[in-house]
């Protein structure tokens, strides 16, 4: 097979265009190629491109006869395909280099356009998502192999920089899920009932790759909420771990109706949405005030600045004791939390200058 590039000391042989098109369907947003194929247009999986508009798309990466190259013209960025296959998937240039080049091609490129079918079939047909943990490592394992220890070395970071130590967090070196953070859900038999895979390194998108699974039907901390006590919504499973046994996630920045009133059972005292301090969060906080349609008892929660995006960055970054009381106490009305939100300077900049 012919040689076409070299990095890092390493040469990849050609890549066939079905290996270079499906990864870019499985990983990149909003995929468009050109009429002979070997071109593809999509938004940057490194930048994550424009904020505002969704639909621009300035990430480039040509075929280039079997070399393909890539370029991005909102954060500049550009390298080789083996460049962009390291970075997306978390893991070395030699380690992708290994990969690529492990596999017969024809069977590579069989793997790569089944992958997310099967991916599909298995996470469905399995009640429990337990099998998630063979691709994976702990922070306590004794671990053989280098690639392995450095998975396992940037799991520990990350708990210590999250203040996370209470939380159960794997790191996938292997499988759909590498390079990816495992937060799993337990059922009170101690099952994986659902997990959010979150990516090592920020400017990987998509950030999260979650099971495909009706989202609703999943409620974190359920056997552990105390009735007697607020249950606080965040999006992400790291900040409802943050609030402690009364957090609780929505596992994105959308809250269902259903999911309101089953978790709004589960507790006496009432609900706190506390979503992300972005336009994202505002916006689904504005959309939830408006509908009407949360249960009685049910507050929002507001930041009262812009320095932080989430609830464990603030919890970091204050050094506050006690996230739970802080949460309440900068918990309003739907009419006050809309007020609020309105009036602020700031957040109305969040929300690009626009607040109904």
């Amino acid at each position: 097979m012919q040689v076409r590039a070299v990095e890092n000391g390493g040469m990849l042989k050609m890549v066939p265009l079905d290996v270079v098109i499906d990864f870019c369907y499985e990983n990149l947003e909003g995929v468009k190629l050109s009429k002979n194929g070997t071109h593809v247009l999509s938004r940057c999986p490194l930048c994550g491109d424009s904020k505002k508009s969704l639909s621009k798309k300035r990430f480039n990466l040509d075929y280039n006869s079997g070399n393909p190259i890539f370029h991005c013209f909102n954060c500049n960025e550009s390298g080789s395909f083996l460049t962009l296959y390291s970075t997306l998937k978390g893991i070395s240039i030699a380690q992708s280099l290994k990969e690529l080049q492990s596999y017969n091609p024809d069977y590579l490129i069989q793997k790569l356009s089944n992958r997310k079918k099967e991916k599909i079939i298995k996470e469905i047909e399995y009640e429990y998502h337990d099998y998630i943990l063979n691709d994976c490592v702990s922070i306590n394992e004794q671990v053989d192999g280098y690639m392995k220890l450095i998975y396992q070395k940037a799991l520990r970071k990350f708990i210590r920089d999250r203040k996370l130590s209470h939380l159960n967090i794997y790191v996938a070196y292997k499988g759909d899920y590498q390079g990816r953070f495992i937060i799993p859900i337990y059922n009170k038999d101690n099952h994986i009932v659902y997990f959010q895979a979150r990516a090592m390194i920020d400017s990987v998108l998509p950030k999260y790759k979650n099971p495909t699974l009706a989202k609703g039907s999943i409620i974190f901390n359920k056997h552990e909420f105390d009735s007697s006590k607020y249950i606080i919504i965040c999006e992400g499973l790291i900040d409802a771990a943050t609030i402690g046994n009364q957090g609780t996630s929505c596992l994105g920045s959308e809250i269902s109706k259903d999911f309101l009133n089953e978790v709004s059972q589960l507790t006496n005292k009432g609900l706190i949405v506390c979503l992300d301090n972005d336009e994202a969060g505002l916006k689904s906080t504005l959309k939830l005030i408006d509908s009407n349609d949360t249960p009685p008892n049910t507050k929002f929660f507001l930041f009262s600045n812009d320095k932080y995006k989430d609830i464990n960055e603030f919890y970091v970054g204050s050094g506050i004791n006690s996230i739970y009381k802080f949460v309440i106490d900068n918990s309003y009305s739907s009419t006050k939390a809309y007020t609020k939100i309105k009036i602020s300077p700031w957040r109305r900049k969040l929300l690009g200058g626009k607040c109904k």
